[in-house]
């Protein structure tokens, strides 16, 4: 059994200032922005594992669940 989750990650380039922000709709819609698309992935990403961390904290997920 596999621990891996997997997101669709939604991209939207910001007209004014030109970054690129990185949206997951299946996670209450959390994003995150960077220069770049890679650069907003990396940083979504990171908040994916800290969103998640927080939920398991409060539903008490057991320990076997890895992030």
């Amino acid at each position: 059994m596999s621990n891996e989750l997997e997101y669709k990650i939604e991209y939207e380039v910001d007209t004014e200032t030109g970054q690129v922000v990185a949206t997951i709709p299946e996670l209450n819609h959390l994003s995150s922005f960077g220069d770049t698309f890679a650069e907003a992935e990396a940083h979504v990403r990171e908040a994916v594992l800290g969103y998640l961390e927080v939920l398991t904290h409060r539903l008490k997920v057991p320990s076997t669940f890895n992030l």
